[in-house]
């Protein structure tokens, strides 16, 4: 039984039936909605499972486009309101921990409603169930209450049942149900607050405010408010907290900036425009081989996070505004570990002249929590700027979501195996995800990761902007000398199979294998036998391979680099372990116009042939007429001092002499290095024919077919 107040008695079963019974024929479920009226009351049955029918209410609320400022006992209130609302009611108090999944159960149900405040406004019916979802406002929605009756259903409060520094893990129910949406404020029963930042199945992770402290068994409830970060873009230059007020010397955010909700639900492709343009990083190997689109995902793969947050993060929040964007539009975000690191990202982009167009964000905490939570305003300062037209850019470290990831998977496994009822285990049961059959555990792990990648976008909207995520990953420290054993291990068990070869013959092939293994670092011990590499334990910093190559296969590209030599840290990428998925829509117009997308493809060709023939030159007649491509020569732009960008001109003018296989100062041993092309470079642009190209690109942004012809013939009149 549902029961509404006495004002509410004028609801009929023709309001009830032809609105919320439509919506759930929309959303394709068989069953039906069935109601009558009776003074002071109406019967609502369904015969709807817990979790069809919590996915019903959200599609039947969301339906809601009337308003209405009345209390909820009031004439002004529509129908079509109470009618929703009252499914949407019906369909929470199903939403019960460990309930069996059975089709054919009739669901039963009593709910009282408690009356609004007289002043309450109601902007959709979701301001009556706050743990269904709610506006995305600084100040919440209504102070509203659903009291549950004394059904066997709601027995349980949703509760505290594991604590991990500030991460604190709950069970969902009466208070804080498994449909609550990410970004919910939490109230505690001590006064505590946190914000909830995942679900899995109904364990939930909540980051807890600092400062405050829980007890195992406590209960909680949503406040009916969501976490909200200010976003303005006279915030650039400063470092900021989680809800974009400045922690650093300066005034507060102005008054009238913008509020943007810090979690967003996964956005749908049809969100992007196809249309892509070039984020032109200044960093050679990256925009010729592997380059970036606004709007994407970027997944770089690092080899020593320390190193590479403090030398090659500073040059990527140096990106400019590329073609096709509007001047001065562009805005880059990172978010930091502490204040310290901001401080020195800001001197940084101070004396680069780029502080302008740079924001640092900073958790409250180093707590894993607390990271994701900076992650996600990050994201919303970004999403602000694009929605104003700009190109905006975030760099953020992946490794916090993994590590919270863990802790609710491992909490969701506990809870799983201590259930009493025998639920089938959702980690074996297969779901469809985007069109591909996966198991639950790892859509349930992908959904968690979308919801935040799935934030970058190319907009189509008439104001034209981006957010790109350039996010960073570094693999757990010992994981690849653990993998290379393993690898080398199986390979011997491989060997010793097989039956038609004789045991010398055996012998030679391993110690062949051995002997590699030697090269690439594993230590052979006196035995014969090489050193085992444990795998690294989950305490260990780093992410583990495998998710990194799952997640490699739900973002846009992927980036791998390779550990510079001893000496300054240099930017260093493996062209051939990297993928872009975008092809010429994410070159810079200069690059395509002297062929680097050609070169790139005669360049991985080139790669193959050297392995397999042992010959540096690549094959003739490869994409076009020219000639081949010496692979020494290209190998010279796949390295990069950190802190030294180049602009389209100097990347163009490097790609044509590398791109010519003739080019004699070059082909001598002695000289086949980074200091002759950077000089060859300079001389290129000094002649005639580079200060041609010059004019080419500042006034068309390309190099003309005539002035490819004078510069090839600049570079081959070399000596």
């Amino acid at each position: 039984w549902l029961k509404l107040p006495i004002d509410a008695a004028t609801i009929v079963a023709a309001a009830l039936a032809d609105e919320a019974a439509s919506v759930l024929h929309d959303a394709m479920l068989q069953d039906t909605v069935i109601a009558w009226c009776a003074p002071g009351h109406a019967q609502c049955t369904a015969s709807q499972p817990a979790r069809v029918a919590a996915a019903t209410a959200v599609l039947t609320t969301r339906s809601t486009q009337a308003t209405a400022s009345a209390s909820f006992g009031s004439s002004s209130v529509t129908r079509r309101h109470v009618a929703l609302v009252a499914v949407a009611v019906a369909a929470a108090s199903r939403c019960k921990r460990r309930r069996p999944r059975c089709r054919s159960e009739a669901l039963g149900f009593r709910v009282q409603l408690s009356a609004l405040p007289e002043q309450a406004v109601m902007d959709s019916a979701l301001d009556l169930m706050p743990n269904l979802d709610g506006p995305q406002t600084k100040e919440g929605n209504l102070d509203t209450s659903v009291v549950l009756g004394d059904s066997e259903d709601d027995e349980e409060l949703a509760a505290v049942i594991a604590k991990q520094g500030e991460v604190i893990i709950v069970r969902s129910g009466q208070g804080l149900r498994n449909i609550t949406r990410t970004g919910a404020v939490v109230a505690f029963r001590n006064g505590a607050r946190g914000v909830l930042i995942a679900w899995k199945e109904n364990i939930g992770v909540i980051h807890m405010a600092s400062g405050g402290s829980v007890a195992i068994g406590e209960c909680m409830q949503a406040c009916g408010e969501f976490m909200v970060t200010f976003a303005s873009r006279e915030m650039c230059g400063r470092i900021l907290d989680p809800l974009g007020q400045p922690l650093d010397e300066g005034p507060a955010a102005p008054e009238s900036a913008p509020v943007r909700p810090t979690f967003q639900s996964a956005k749908d492709m049809t969100d992007r425009d196809r249309a892509y343009r070039p984020l032109f990083t200044g960093v050679q190997s990256i925009d010729f081989a592997v380059p970036v689109g606004r709007g994407q995902t970027m997944l770089f793969q690092g080899t020593d996070k320390n190193m590479d947050r403090e030398h090659l993060w500073p040059d990527l929040m140096c990106v400019k505004a590329g073609p096709k964007s509007a001047k001065d539009s562009a805005v880059t975000v990172c978010v930091c570990e502490t204040v310290a690191d901001a401080v020195q990202m800001q001197d940084q982009m101070k004396e680069r002249g780029a502080l302008d167009r740079c924001v640092m964000f900073v958790p409250t905490s180093p707590d894993p929590g607390a990271v994701v939570i900076a992650m996600n305003a990050a994201m919303a300062f970004c999403e602000q700027i694009c929605a104003e037209g700009g190109e905006a850019a975030v760099i953020m470290d992946l490794e916090p979501m993994h590590r919270v990831w863990n802790m609710l998977a491992s909490a969701a496994g506990e809870e799983r195996d201590a259930d009493a009822l025998g639920l089938a285990d959702p980690e074996e049961t297969w779901t469809e995800m985007d069109g591909t059959i996966l198991t639950e555990s790892i859509s349930e792990r992908r959904k968690f990761w979308f919801a935040l990648i799935s934030r970058a976008v190319n907009s189509n909207s008439e104001a034209g902007g981006s957010v790109s995520i350039l996010a960073w990953l570094w693999e757990k420290q010992g994981g690849f000398g653990h993998r290379r054993f393993k690898a080398i291990e199986k390979k011997i068990e491989e060997i010793m199979k097989i039956s038609r070869i004789s045991d010398t013959t055996k012998e030679k092939m391993v110690a062949k294998v051995k002997d590699d293994a030697r090269k690439q670092g594993l230590s052979i011990l006196e035995d014969g036998s090489i050193q085992e590499m444990p795998e690294p334990s989950m305490d260990t910093p780093g992410v583990p391979n495998w998710e990194i190559e799952e997640l490699k296969s739900i973002t846009d590209g992927h980036i791998l680099f390779v550990k510079p030599d001893e000496g300054e840290w240099r930017w260093k990428m493996d062209p051939y372990r990297s993928l872009p998925r975008l092809g010429m829509d994410a070159l810079h117009p200069a690059l395509c116009s002297v062929d680097a997308h050609k070169i790139r493809l005669k360049m991985m060709q080139g790669h193959d042939r050297a392995i397999m023939l042992h010959d540096t030159l690549g094959s003739e007649g490869t994409l076009d007429k020219k000639g081949r491509l010496e692979m020494r020569f290209i190998d010279l732009i796949l390295e990069q001092p950190a802190g030294q960008l180049r602009d389209v001109i100097e990347q163009v003018a490097r790609l044509v002499v590398v791109a010519n296989p003739k080019c004699k100062p070059l082909k001598r041993p002695d000289t086949c290095n980074v200091e002759t092309l950077d000089d060859l470079a300079s001389q290129l642009l000094a002649s005639e024919a580079g200060q041609r190209a010059v004019a080419d690109i500042n006034e068309t942004g390309r190099v003309s077919d005539e002035t490819q012809s004078l510069l090839l013939k600049e570079t081959d009149a070399w000596e």
